[in-house]
């Protein structure tokens, strides 16, 4: 039996021969979900001015200290009504009101916006009915954005919110880093046909892509070392190649000897995760190549377990999912030495969060993923969790209730 390496020495293994991603420009609308590769802090103040935020006059706050419904103060109206993208440059004078929409500048020494309702027009002169506090109904200067936000940084995932920053600051292209992926998918089975469709490199594929890669080729190829080892030496702007299948550590392990024979930098066979011990990982030209098993759950774990935080290490904020403590419903057993990747359903009874173990082996048991709503990660200096302890749950689903 081939020696297993522990996740924790891997990741810090790796990380001296991996070189962060190269970097690409893009338009700012195409950047969703991409990581920065730059800075961009926010340069200026929403509204420039005070703005009214809703219908009605703006006024001088002093001017209507006394209003009440039972003694109104009349103001002079101007002929003239304020409307949201335009400033007038307008003085209002003491004494007077000038007829504003949501969204409009208020003239310069206006300090308040009497709503409609509290208002009755008459004859070039409003009577208004209710007093009003200092800056009533009025957005000030930078409340709705200001100098010094961050709107991205350096490794950040863009988000929404991220691209309407760029585009208020004019920004129509950002600095990404270039995280591009080929997969190759390798068996005579697979190319000869199976008895079910092949679905675990699609499975890889999408992960890559939830997680803010760009995936531009998925391959197939049999069992054959030197066809294998060609095409990862074929990859010349990529960053990321992965294979799936023929990593068994044995006879018919064609993908680790491929792999060996371009002779990368850094390559360790054999990973103390349960399920997941047959991946590889190799660096080659400091970009990392990782041969995982064609079984779903091997797949996922050794993705979430090792490429995830190696990622993270790099500098990208790759997104983890949110942790929630539950109590097990059952005792979870694992072999000591070994990281287990356990499914569990998370629910919720009686206001308590509960976690039910689906399963802690079952490489392609693809059902326990689907079943599942969660993940719990056994350290491998722990044999398991006791019926009744609460655990920590990477949680990728939505919480039943019962």
């Amino acid at each position: 039996m081939r020696e297993l390496h522990r996740v924790s020495d891997i990741l810090s293994e790796a990380l001296g021969y991996l070189k962060t991603p190269g970097e690409i420009d893009i338009p700012v609308e195409d950047s969703l979900g991409r990581y920065s590769a730059e800075t961009v802090i926010s340069s200026f103040k929403l509204p420039p001015k005070p703005k009214a935020v809703m219908d009605g006059y703006a006024v001088r706050v002093e001017d209507v200290e006394a209003a009440s419904p039972i003694s109104p103060i009349p103001l002079k109206l101007l002929d003239i009504s304020v409307r949201p993208g335009f400033d007038t440059g307008i003085v209002l004078e003491r004494g007077s009101a000038i007829k504003v929409e949501t969204g409009s500048l208020l003239p310069s020494g206006a300090d308040g916006v009497v709503p409609v309702e509290d208002v009755v027009e008459d004859n070039g002169v409003v009577y208004v009915s209710k007093r009003l506090a200092r800056y009533e109904n009025v957005s000030l200067p930078g409340e709705e954005y200001c100098e010094g936000i961050t709107i991205v940084y350096r490794g950040c995932r863009i988000t929404p919110q991220s691209i309407a920053g760029l585009i208020l600051e004019d920004r129509s292209r950002i600095r990404v880093f270039d995280l591009r992926a080929r997969i190759l998918n390798v068996g005579d089975e697979i190319v000869g046909g199976l008895y079910f469709k092949p679905f675990t490199h699609m499975f890889i594929a999408a992960w890559l892509r939830w997680h803010g890669f760009t995936v531009d080729e998925i391959s197939v190829v049999g069992d054959n070392v030197e066809k294998i080892a060609n095409w990862i030496r074929e990859d010349r702007v990529g960053y990321l190649s992965i294979l799936v299948g023929g990593t068994s550590m044995g006879r018919y392990d064609y993908t680790i000897k491929a792999i060996e024979r371009i002779k990368p930098e850094y390559m360790v066979h054999g990973f103390a995760i349960q399920p997941g011990k047959t991946a590889c990982l190799a660096v080659k030209d400091g970009k990392p190549i990782l041969a995982l098993s064609g079984l779903p759950v091997a797949a996922m774990s050794t993705l979430e377990c090792v490429l995830k935080p190696l990622m993270r290490g790099l500098g990208l904020d790759i997104p983890v999912y949110p942790k929630v403590k539950a109590t097990l419903t059952r005792r979870i057993t694992v072999k000591l030495g070994v990281k287990c990747f356990v499914r569990v359903k998370v629910y919720m009874d009686g206001g308590r969060l509960y976690a039910e173990p689906l399963m802690t082996g079952g490489s392609g048991a693809l059902a326990s993923l689907l079943k599942g709503n969660g993940f719990v990660e056994v350290p491998e200096d722990v044999e398991g969790f006791d019926e009744g302890s609460e655990v920590e749950v990477n949680l990728y689903g939505s919480v039943s209730k019962f």
